[in-house]
């Protein structure tokens, strides 16, 4: 047990403003193999993430060993002096709050083993040409945090969430592809089993005997998980550590057009609809609900304490910590696309000839900093509101400006799956080179 009052002394008995991060975290793992439970574990974490601020300096150690935080303070100690003056450090003041929750305990395990056993019945018997399932597997994700600093500071908070996933192939007898779904809950009566067998089936079948089309331009859809990913890539440009690195698109840009105005990109960590809403973040500012593009004009970058005070500002409330070894970065808790007002159905009816984006292969190469991609596509062909074919071996290649631009409309649907969320997405006159 981690002695609170005896940290902050020590503390402060060597002149020195300090923070701690404490968490302990437990993950629950269960593998289904071919009917079998191929691997059960859980394995738990604590340690302490030990920020030291003295003279405009700042030092950090850790350690997994709670008996050991007095070594972990006077190594920060004994970094502190050699650090680099720099006087945005800063922590917060005057604050104690809860963000405790309660969650719904899991069924017995005997239960959670025949649910992910059906999964795997049930995907084969969905479709002939499924060859293989690699495994079903379930994980659960639990924390708890304290931070407390010298500056009267005492704030705690918890979480839960938990994912099912799968991966699987199909084979018409001449093409093999395979397919990947996952699906994340609050509880494991949050998650949606049957969706996510429906889900991974046709991600495995539809693109059998995919072929390349002719390079044009056309309409593209980026449905909900394919516009998640893409709107993964587009968070990196709002961050302000980037922005004041030059490493962001969007840099000098507030109160510009940036985008289509249909486009709306909000970040709000206190909605209550997101796997892990949040009342403050991990430097323990306060969140709060922020436009970051509102009618396609960008209004507002995403700030840690640091990157606010190089600006004279208040941060926004994303300071982030991956976890007790790490210092507080800046990331989203909750970014999301607002809603338009057709489902993803009635807006495929409504493409006379288009594509629906199945994969996005290179997201990760994209430049955020001069807007420049190139993407693999797969998908499927629309003529006339309807699925034609399938394609593959398709590239779509240009900058972010211009696809930001090229947007005329977003669906209603709204699923919160990760710290990231899009309805679909409807993009026009894109080039699509093929053969």
């Amino acid at each position: 047990m981690l002695d609170i009052e005896f940290v902050l002394k020590f503390l402060k008995k060597n002149k020195v403003e300090g923070e701690i991060f404490y968490q302990e975290k437990e993950k629950h793992s269960l593998t289904i193999y071919g009917g079998d439970v191929e691997k059960y574990q859980v394995s738990k974490e604590q340690g302490i993430g030990i920020r030291i601020l003295k003279k405009n300096k700042q030092s950090f150690s850790y350690t997994t060993d709670i008996k050991n935080v007095e070594e972990a303070i006077n190594k920060a100690l004994a970094y502190v002096d050699y650090m680099p003056i720099d006087e945005n450090w800063s922590l917060v003041e005057d604050l104690e709050a809860k963000d405790i929750k309660g969650y719904i305990e899991d069924p017995p395990m005997e239960e959670r083993i025949n649910t992910l056993k059906e999964i795997e019945k049930k995907i084969y018997s969905k479709d002939k040409r499924i060859k293989s399932i690699r495994n079903i597997v379930w994980e659960k994700i639990c924390e708890n945090n304290k931070i407390i600093n010298t500056l009267n500071t005492f704030l705690e908070y918890n979480y839960q969430y938990q994912y099912v996933y799968t991966e699987i192939s199909a084979s018409d007898g001449n093409n093999e592809r395979s397919g990947f779904e996952f699906d994340t809950g609050r509880t494991w009566y949050d998650l949606n089993f049957d969706n996510l067998v429906d889900k991974v089936v046709w991600k495995a079948t539809s693109l059998l005997g995919a072929e390349q089309t002719l390079s044009k331009r056309t309409t593209i859809l980026l449905p909900s998980d394919v516009a998640s990913d893409f709107l993964e890539l587009l968070s990196y440009m709002f961050i302000a550590d980037n922005v004041q690195k030059n490493k962001s698109l969007l840099k000098g840009l507030i109160n510009q057009r940036v985008a289509s105005p249909v486009l709306s990109i909000i970040e709000d960590p206190t909605d209550e609809r997101s796997l892990v809403p949040r009342a403050f973040d991990d430097e323990g500012v306060k969140t709060y609900k922020k436009y970051l593009i509102e009618d396609g004009i960008l209004k507002e970058y995403l700030h840690n304490l640091y990157t606010a005070n190089k600006e004279r500002r208040n941060s926004t409330g994303n300071g982030v910590r991956l976890n007790f070894k790490s210092l507080p970065k800046i990331a989203s808790f909750n970014m999301y696309i607002k809603p338009g007002i057709r489902t993803e159905r009635e807006i495929i009816s409504s493409v006379k000839n288009g594509i629906y984006i199945i994969s996005l292969m290179g997201l990760h190469l994209a430049d955020t900093v001069s807007g420049d991609f190139s993407l693999g596509i797969e998908g499927l062909q629309i003529k006339d509101g309807e699925f034609y074919k399938p394609l593959a071996e398709m590239t779509v290649a240009g900058n972010l400006k211009d696809l930001l631009n090229s947007i005329s409309e977003v669906g209603s649907e709204l699923y919160f799956k990760g710290n990231v969320a899009s309805p679909m997405i409807k993009l026009e006159d894109v080039m699509v080179s093929g053969k």
